[in-house]
């Protein structure tokens, strides 16, 4: 039987050995490498060639997904899985913006991991979760929610309403925005008027719509940007 050579990336030493000792007791699994860091994954790729990376978002130096996205340029065919606390939508997507395999959750049972390794393995994505369907609906909202902020990211709004425009994003009133800025109420109601108007909005679903796309891409636009 050939062995699943695997990689393992996460900053914290506990969680890796705790991986190996799960992952060595099958018998198709080998963990040829560990990695620290995103330049240390990248490096330990080339230098192992692994068939499968199980790698964390959250890293010092460079994350996650820039390891991924840098390692993916140059060798397309590679297979990258996120065991992640970071398994929202937004991360999905993104997951998927720079063709990586799939993505689980830290809290996963052993038996989940498993059938999620072998199956990134063979070549198949893995959401854990989310059916083939629900992971085309998540790309598609997201594919429209950037082609919104797109055809509107080149109109520069001022420090005061893009703090507001990022609170709108969260759900947030009026009120609860004046509060959290300490501004009056009629200031924030003004701004938001203006914000529409710079954006050509008519709605406040419109509004609401774009904020939370403008907020996504605040959070990994920078690796967005670079693909």
């Amino acid at each position: 039987m050939r062995k699943i050579r695997l990689l393992l990336a996460d900053d914290h030493n506990i969680l890796r050995q705790g991986l190996i000792n799960i992952l060595e007791k099958y018998d198709d699994f080998c963990v040829v490498a560990e990695a620290e860091d995103g330049y240390s994954m990248i490096n330990k790729y080339f230098s192992f060639n692994p068939d499968v990376v199980l790698c964390d978002i959250e890293m010092p130096g460079m994350n996650g997904l820039e390891a991924a996205q840098e390692i993916l340029v140059r060798d397309k065919n590679a297979k990258i899985i996120f065991l992640s606390m970071h398994n929202t939508d937004e991360y999905i997507y993104k997951i998927l913006q720079i063709n990586a395999y799939g993505l689980i959750p830290k809290e996963i049972i052993k038996n989940e991991l498993i059938a999620s390794i072998r199956a990134v393995a063979k070549g198949e994505k893995y959401f854990m979760g989310k059916s083939e369907q629900e992971v085309e609906k998540i790309k598609a909202r997201f594919s429209n929610l950037k082609g919104v902020y797109e055809s509107k990211k080149s109109l520069n709004l001022n420090s005061l309403e893009e703090k507001i425009l990022l609170l709108v994003a969260e759900g947030k009133t009026s009120q609860e925005i004046a509060d959290i800025l300490h501004k009056a109420k009629r200031t924030i109601d003004s701004s938001r008027a203006i914000i529409m108007d710079k954006l050509d909005l008519a709605t406040l679903p419109q509004l609401i719509k774009y904020a939370v796309q403008y907020s996504f891409s605040r959070k990994t636009g920078d690796v967005i940007e670079k693909k």
